[in-house]
């Protein structure tokens, strides 16, 4: 036996290992990484604390970019508060993001120009004459325009994210090139952070509006690339708009100019290389980029070994969470437990030992009819009559101590009632099927009485099933009772995984998942065990 335990103990480590694979992936498919970190770290924390949270948990990792702009960022020489770090994850999807809408919006322009310029010639045709009957779209035209417009909002979207990458990495690079001008006038201290700061700031106001003229560049080229006649039109409208920003970038720089800021117009002209070098999303170079998640995946590993499951949602250790919370399930579950299995023995040998009588029938009856009645409507029941009406226990509540048991009675008694009907039936059909074999027929003819019959050669036989269903019940008293947890406002794990399902608390839901997975395993050897124990033919080898 003990070879055998040993041998199995040492299957579980490799079935465990693939269930949290499987809360791996679940748990990195349902929130990002900065979700998680703000988690743990508060929304306040910074895009700094959170990708250096990130990496010591082994989902990011830092380019040469990253590491030194982190080195400048200690030594003081850029704005913490800031300061965007730029994940190459990220900037790949907005870029790839963009040319997939470019090009939709490029087909459904084309599209709706030639719907629209075949409707109107098909309409022509059809007035003979009469200009005074309006033009309608037809259904079909709607549609594509609708699409067309969809599309374009979220076009709208992908630029928004992308100007403000753009900004945050010009605004980095500015700041760098106008420092080291400053420098080589002899400025230093906290003049010189002031002086950056103000005259970047100055630059970004001029900066902001030529982003947006790259915006308004990239609407022209899409009209003329669709090089339909029926947008010449649009096409006019949109180079005059484009004429137009330019014009107001250089009246934005002379109306600095003319508020106090005399340099801004030789900054312009300084930073015109970062402009050049920073003109596109994807010429941003990445500070971060996510790491292999076969690396995740060994330090998401690491975490579970020394049961590091993080924060709740409310910046609780879940592992905290999760010792306070089994008490109480406990204390629920492993009393009902018990007494369950007891009353639904003893009315299931009650069935067999009067099969077919007034007794049994009345029994499998009332089996039958507990089953039908739903577990949350008798729990419903029990709280309004039990405790709202008649006063006989609280109708909800937890007390620590001794003190449980007043506020635990009622769900006690409702477990067990919610439970008989299935329990009952099973051990009824179970003890039944032992009843009629040889061996209990020649107990009999021997003239053993009927107690020693039952007690010591049917029971004991009818273990073997009883214990295959107590394997899936085990796991259960550690999580407690989910639905008597929540309506009785009971503290314990059932309970608290109920509100962590609600609130989206990944943490909580992955440790109540492993601990199961645990329990369920032990069980499952435990029950291997008392095979061999209840019956000497079992042999474990």
């Amino acid at each position: 036996m003990f070879a055998y335990v040993l041998r199995k103990l040492m299957y579980m480590p490799f079935i465990l290992l693939g269930v949290i694979f499987i809360t791996f992936v679940l748990f990195q498919m349902s929130t990002t990484p900065e979700s998680l970190a703000k988690i743990q770290l508060g929304e306040k924390a910074s895009a700094r604390q959170t990708y250096e949270y990130l990496e010591s948990k082994g989902q990011v990792s830092w380019t040469d970019t990253g590491e030194a702009k982190r080195d400048k960022l200690s030594a003081g020489l850029l704005d913490n508060k800031r300061t965007q770090f730029f994940v190459a994850g990220k900037l790949d999807e907005l870029a790839d993001k963009r040319d997939d809408l470019r090009e939709r919006i490029i087909e459904l322009q084309r599209d709706v120009a030639e719907r629209e310029e075949e409707e109107r010639t098909d309409h022509a045709e059809r007035i003979s004459g009469d200009k005074d009957k309006p033009f309608r779209q037809s259904e079909s035209l709607k549609e594509l325009k609708q699409e067309l417009g969809r599309v374009q909002k979220r076009q709208l979207e992908n630029r928004i994210q992308m100007s403000l990458m753009l900004r945050d990495a010009r605004r980095i690079e500015e700041t760098l090139l106008l420092r080291a001008e400053l420098e080589k006038s002899g400025i230093k201290g906290q003049e010189l952070k002031n002086t950056v700061t103000e005259r970047v700031n100055d630059v970004q106001r001029v900066d902001i509006p030529q982003i947006e003229l790259g915006v308004l560049e990239d609407d022209l080229a899409i009209l003329e690339e669709v090089g339909h006649d029926g947008l010449k039109e649009e096409i006019e409208a949109a180079k005059a708009a484009l004429a137009k920003g330019k014009a107001a970038i250089n009246a934005t720089i002379k109306r600095l100019e003319g508020e106090g800021n005399p340099n801004v117009g030789a900054d312009w002209t300084t930073c015109a290389e970062v402009r050049k070098k920073l003109a596109r999303v994807e010429d941003i170079e990445p500070d971060l980029t996510y790491t292999w998640w076969v690396v995740n995946f060994v330090y998401y590993l690491r975490d579970i070994v020394t049961l590091d499951f993080g924060d709740t949602n409310n910046h609780r250790p879940v592992m905290d969470v999760i010792k306070e919370g089994a008490g109480p399930s406990l204390a629920l579950a492993i009393p009902g437990f018990f007494l369950a299995e007891v009353i639904a023995v003893f009315f299931g040998l009650f069935a067999a030992m009067y099969r077919q009588t007034r007794i049994d029938h009345v029994i499998v009856i009332s089996s039958i009819l507990l089953m039908s009645i739903n577990a949350i409507a008798l729990i419903m029941y029990g709280q309004k009559f039990l405790a709202a009406d008649w006063n006989y226990f609280p109708i909800t509540g937890y007390a620590s101590g001794f003190g449980a048991m007043r506020f635990l009675m009622l769900p006690f008694l409702l477990y067990v009632i919610i439970s008989f009907g299935d329990r009952v039936r099973f051990n009824r059909i179970v003890m039944l099927d032992e009843t009629n074999q040889d061996y209990v027929r020649t107990a009999r003819a021997k003239g053993l009485s009927e107690n020693t019959v039952i007690f010591k050669h049917i029971f004991r036989n009818t273990l073997i099933p009883l214990i295959t269903r107590w394997v899936v019940v085990i796991p259960n008293l550690y999580l407690g009772s989910l639905v008597l947890e929540t309506f009785f406002s009971i503290p314990g794990l059932g309970y608290l995984t109920v509100e962590a399902i609600g609130n989206s608390d990944a943490n909580v839901i992955r440790a109540v998942v492993v601990f199961g997975s645990v329990s369920f395993m032990l069980a499952t050897l435990a029950s291997d065990i008392l095979y061999a124990v209840v019956d000497p033919r079992v042999k474990l080898s």
